[in-house]
């Protein structure tokens, strides 16, 4: 049933760029509730448009007493549906296909989305048809990515050289791809505090002094201990300075030793 009514809902509402239906049942009425890029072709002037299509529901599909009413899509180029209506509707005006699609694409991407992909398919003023792709930012092509976080449509086109096909694949801006990675401020400002909390410890412990634990004072006494020794034989080898010989207590020397040995050739 909710098939059937997406499926009705889609033709009747084409024009007021339909992007999709919810139904909820009540002990009084059914609620259906239709999402558009324009309410006021839902509504009509009065409710009458509104009336109108709940009665082609309940012919339709059965429903004893049904209640439309249509809601205003946030941002409509973000539904692909709705980019879909969009291309198909100009292509069918006669512009140009290229033009078109790179509106579009413009359009998506300034509404927020991460990626958009636009295919257009068929004839485009040649006698063979053709596929042109156009693509801007992540798109998602498999696995649950795919399933997840791409919104899809599909759009025809009847033309007089034959149908065209519209398919648009969007990437909504709250999808979040797996090579996220997502910094915590909060974290590292605490690690901030903590280094600076560190910091003042350090600089408070320099001034002040801080009492050493015992091991590690019993390993640093031999190395102590070493460096005072080897500071004491470096200053006394520094202060020790050879006595300068003066020349006359040379000469008196060498003429004391000269009348010594005269005295000893004559004793001889």
């Amino acid at each position: 049933m909710r098939y059937s009514l997406h499926e009705l809902m889609e033709k009747v509402a084409e024009k007021a760029g339909f992007h999709g239906v919810d139904i909820s049942s009540t002990p009084v009425r059914d609620i259906i509730t239709v999402y558009v890029e324009r309410p006021g072709i839902i509504i009509g002037r009065g409710g009458r448009a509104s009336k109108r299509i709940g009665e082609m529901v309940k012919e339709a599909l059965g429903i004893s007493n049904p209640y439309i009413q249509a809601k205003k899509v946030d941002e409509p180029f973000l539904s692909a549906r709705i980019v879909a209506s969009y291309i198909a509707r100009r292509i069918a005006r006669g512009e140009r296909h290229k033009r078109v699609a790179f509106s579009a694409l413009r359009r998506v991407m300034m509404a927020g989305a991460k990626g958009v992909e636009i295919r257009l398919s068929g004839k485009f003023g040649s006698q063979r048809a053709r596929e042109e792709r156009f693509r801007a930012g992540v798109i998602y092509r498999c696995g649950q990515d795919q399933i997840e976080k791409v919104d899809y449509a599909v759009k025809h086109v009847l033309m007089p050289q034959g149908v065209i096909g519209v398919r648009v694949r969007i990437v909504r801006p709250d999808v979040e791809s797996p090579d996220t990675i997502k910094v915590k401020e909060e974290v590292i400002e605490k690690i901030r505090q903590g280094l600076r909390e560190e910091r003042e410890e350090l600089t408070s412990a320099e001034v002040v002094g801080v009492e050493v634990p015992e091991e590690l004072a019993e390993a640093l006494e031999p190395a102590s201990e070493e460096s005072t020794v080897e500071t004491h034989q470096i200053e006394s080898a520094e202060g020790v300075e050879s006595e300068p010989v003066e020349e006359g207590s040379e000469a008196e020397s060498r003429g004391s030793s000269e009348e010594v040995s005269e005295d000893a050739i004559q004793e001889g």
